[in-house]
């Protein structure tokens, strides 16, 4: 199950970022401290280790930059991304490898907002098939289901501006947070630390 973690560029950039990696391990308000970060050259896998062998119990919040714009081949390569666009609208699409395996990725994303922020609306692209959403405003829960081939599903959901989202993916039922990217203090991430994983936009 390929990713994209060199193939996936900043579509509002015209360089391809050189760096792909986690270079924050706290986020805005993290109470988990001694973080250490492992940078395997090998495979390009970031891993997280709270300082005791293990990784963090509880999700931890990563900073993602407002207005940037990602862009990747659909079919070429496995990704989750995560994109915030000022006055509060995430937007997440999925990708699969379908070019070199020959199936289509069933991919689960659970999403939410902080209790101090609401779900305005909810705008699919691209869905077909048997993709769907399910969406619970009062509890401001989003979860999206599609069968991602060689096309690109995505979800864009107007929130309260600086909402902070809670996203969690699974691949053919298993937590796969490898495969989430997003762009946050000047490096396109590949990888979450955590699953679930909180966001954090910088400008709301």
């Amino acid at each position: 199950m390929p990713s994209f973690l060199r193939n996936v560029k900043l579509g509002s950039l015209t360089v391809w970022p050189a760096v792909l990696g986690l270079v924050a391990c706290v986020g805005l308000g993290s109470t988990t401290t001694g973080c250490i970060i492992v940078d395997d050259d090998d495979d390009d896998t970031v891993i997280v280790d709270n300082g005791n062998g293990l990784p963090p119990e509880q999700p931890m919040e990563m900073s993602i930059e407002t207005d940037v714009q990602l862009d990747a081949i659909p079919g070429d390569g496995v990704g989750v991304f995560v994109e915030y666009y000022a006055s509060g609208v995430y937007r997440v699409w999925t990708t699969c490898d379908t070019n070199f395996s020959g199936v289509v990725c069933p991919i689960d994303v659970f999403m939410s907002v902080d209790t101090s922020s609401t779900i305005d609306a909810v705008v699919t692209d691209d869905f077909e098939g048997a993709d769907h959403v399910n969406v619970r405003e009062a509890l401001g829960t989003v979860d999206m289901h599609v069968d991602t081939g060689v096309d690109i599903d995505a979800i864009e959901i107007s929130t309260t501006p600086g909402a902070i989202l809670r996203l969690e993916v699974l691949i053919d039922n298993v937590p796969q947070p490898r495969f989430v990217y997003w762009y946050g203090n000047g490096v396109l991430h590949n990888g979450a630390p955590t699953s679930p994983v909180d966001f954090v936009p910088t400008v709301p």
